[in-house]
């Protein structure tokens, strides 16, 4: 593989990571509004973000596969992330009282 060829596949990469970024801070979790400094606390914060964000995620996910986008979100298409169509719909449980799915496995 050349040069070009690996630019080319790692600038590729870039689309996957700004989202995340984005999820984390402005679209999501506002991290970028965390007064935090103390680098060992934003470490933990961010840790705990991250995990909550595999959370969500899998709930988008758990969302799109049981059906629960029509209940949450508009029935003839839909254009939220995983992200949004999570939180969505982690909001939509807390409301209505029904039990959190929590139990989901990471393979690593």
């Amino acid at each position: 593989m050349n040069v070009a060829d690996e630019a080319c596949r790692l600038y590729a990469k870039r689309f996957c990571i700004e989202t995340f970024f984005s999820d984390q801070k402005s679209r999501g979790f506002h991290l970028h509004k965390s007064p935090l400094s103390d680098p060992t606390r934003l470490t933990r914060l961010l840790m705990a973000a991250c995990l909550a964000y595999i959370w969500i995620i899998y709930l988008g996910a758990l969302c799109e596969q049981d059906g629960w986008v029509s209940i949450i979100h508009r029935g003839d298409r839909c254009d939220l992330s995983l992200l949004q169509l999570g939180l969505r719909l982690l909001d939509y449980l807390l409301n209505e009282g029904f039990t959190l799915p929590v139990a989901f496995y990471i393979s690593i």
